[in-house]
């Protein structure tokens, strides 16, 4: 689950459905609870070589990790398995809709946005984990959020955050090009920035972050390679939940002819031996014996 501003319920009046909020365009609902643990487990199979922390990070008794735009908590869930207890693990999302009922004691959620977290959590947490903020996150409120991140971890603390976008540097044919290119004109007209993975790195220096690091992994879209049909279901369960929104664009004349294009899409990556989908990874860490900001 992404993070938005929860003041604004347009979304919603709009489709008659109160799981859409703001500018994130996916609902909060249980059939998204189910894409979103499934997503995250995936991409941290394919993306991160099954690791849920990428990082130079040692973690030890004591520390505390923060993950921003926490959805459901699976990737707390799934690391507070793999963490001794003494580890404090805490989720924060601008909307509690998918938070888990139950969880270990270690774990804790909040409802917080990323743009503006508590002052008393200056210097507090060692790492923190981020993903998929591209559809959430305004050109505005990057920065901001970014900054944020930056005051609550500790000095010589590491953050790591994965991110992709509409921006497929290898297109199956028209198909494909139609449906991303209606998902980067989605983006833009919420004032989202469909980009951002092509300007993290530099946001990331900008609010003060050093080593900073970009990963690029490519996923295949093409049969017959290894996680081709995780990855395909991934996308496209993308397209299905958000496909109120982009009906509301007026990029589609109707349901079924968002439908028809997907299919279309999908036949296209069938014929194709050469398509791909780039995710891109970044680490980064706050000065060592830095005070404040």
């Amino acid at each position: 689950m992404l993070e938005v501003d929860k003041s604004s319920n347009r979304e919603a009046k709009k489709t008659g459905d109160p799981s859409f909020h703001s500018a994130y365009i996916l609902p909060a609902n249980e059939p998204e609870r189910e894409r979103l643990n499934q997503q995250s487990r995936f991409m941290t199979k394919a993306v991160f070589g099954g690791k849920l922390i990428s990082t130079q990070t040692n973690i030890s008794p004591g520390d505390e990790i923060l993950e921003s735009a926490t959805g459901t908590g699976i990737w707390l869930l799934d690391l507070a398995r793999e963490l001794p207890t003494p580890v404090s693990l805490s989720g924060i999302d601008i909307s509690s809709r998918l938070f888990p009922t139950n969880y270990p004691s270690n774990v804790t959620f909040s409802s917080q946005s990323v743009t503006s977290l508590p002052e008393s959590w200056s210097n507090k947490f060692n790492l923190i984990n981020q993903r998929l903020l591209t559809g959430a996150l305004t050109k505005e409120q990057w920065p901001n959020a970014l900054s944020e991140l930056y005051r609550v971890l500790k000095p010589g603390g590491w953050i790591q955050l994965m991110e992709t976008g509409p921006t497929p540097k290898m297109y199956s044919g028209p198909k494909m090009r139609r449906m991303v290119d209606s998902w980067a004109s989605l983006y833009r007209l919420r004032g989202l920035v469909p980009d951002i993975q092509d300007i993290l790195e530099q946001l990331l220096s900008e609010a003060g972050f050093v080593e900073v690091k970009k990963q690029t992994v490519p996923l295949p879209l093409s049969p017959g390679r290894e996680d081709y049909e995780e990855h395909k279901k991934n996308i496209v369960g993308f397209f299905l939940a958000a496909k109120q929104p982009f009906l509301m664009t007026g990029q589609f004349e109707s349901e079924t002819e968002f439908d028809e294009a997907l299919k279309e899409m999908q036949d296209e990556w069938n014929s194709s031996s050469q398509c791909w989908w780039e995710w891109a990874v970044f680490h980064s860490k706050k000065k060592e014996n830095t005070e404040g900001m």
